[in-house]
């Protein structure tokens, strides 16, 4: 009871008040002060987006427990005997955590790291996306209008391959040229149909390379970089219908 029997707050009930204020105010100017420096410090190093946000809800979820076990010490509430009392459900938590805690480290290590961000395209586990989140459990990746989660946990233990490192994604056909045509010339004007295309970037250029030699022809492989990954199966149709009307070859594959 706050009050006591007169109906007037005691000395000691005015102190546990006191206590429960205190316990709740002073967590939360920490966390408003905290949000402030990290705040002008994502200002004045350019902090990344996701390592700022993932940074926030660190010191949130932290300064909440904070004020949690406050109020259980304030209140005269024992933490110590209420996790041996619910040691079994401790150890059923701890277990049911150890994948969450495994993606959250692993999702730390992701931001840190850099190896990818947001919009880039790459390739884990035999899933291949564009990066749309790095969350705190996983990434998700989209690619041909459907969305991908991967565990966070898959980017420290297996490989991965990042394929717009440097901000281009490449495209590759294969064309087969048969012996009745001059292969320098064919190469020559798939070279300048290529060159008119708005469909690829200039740098890197695109490449022609023969891969295969048969008694029939010779069969090369052609490599462009377009800007957006998402439509390389368009770009790479246009491409080849291009090349197909404009310089008369049959086989491309």
């Amino acid at each position: 009871m706050i009050f006591d029997e007169a109906g007037l707050l005691s000395f000691n009930n005015i102190h546990l008040v006191i206590k429960i204020i205190l316990a709740i105010a002073i967590p939360l100017i920490i966390l408003k002060v905290s949000t402030k420096i990290l705040s002008k410090l994502k200002e004045s190093t350019s902090m990344d987006d996701n390592i700022f946000k993932t940074s926030l809800k660190v010191i949130r979820y932290g300064i909440f427990c904070i004020i949690f076990i406050g109020l259980l010490e304030v209140l005269g509430i024992d933490l110590q005997s209420i996790i041996v009392s619910l040691g079994l459900v401790s150890v059923a938590l701890s277990l049911a955590a150890k994948d969450t805690l495994s993606n959250l480290i692993s999702g730390v290590i992701i931001l840190l790291e850099k190896n990818f961000v947001v919009g880039d395209v790459i390739g884990i586990d035999g899933q291949v996306g564009q990066v749309v989140k790095i969350g705190f459990k996983s990434v998700s990746l989209y690619m041909r209008k459907q969305v991908i989660v991967i565990p966070n946990i898959l980017f420290t233990t297996k490989p991965f391959i990042n394929y717009t490192r440097d901000g281009t994604y490449r495209v590759t056909f294969d064309i087969y040229l048969l012996n009745k045509y001059d292969l320098d010339e064919k190469v020559k004007e798939i070279s300048a149909v290529l060159e008119k295309s708005d469909l690829i970037v200039d740098n890197p250029k695109f490449q022609i390379e023969p891969t295969a030699i048969t008694t029939e022809g010779v069969q090369v492989v052609v490599k462009v970089y377009i800007n957006n990954p998402l439509k390389d199966t368009w770009i790479r149709s246009k491409l080849i219908s291009q090349i197909k009307s404009e310089v008369l070859i049959e086989d491309i594959e």
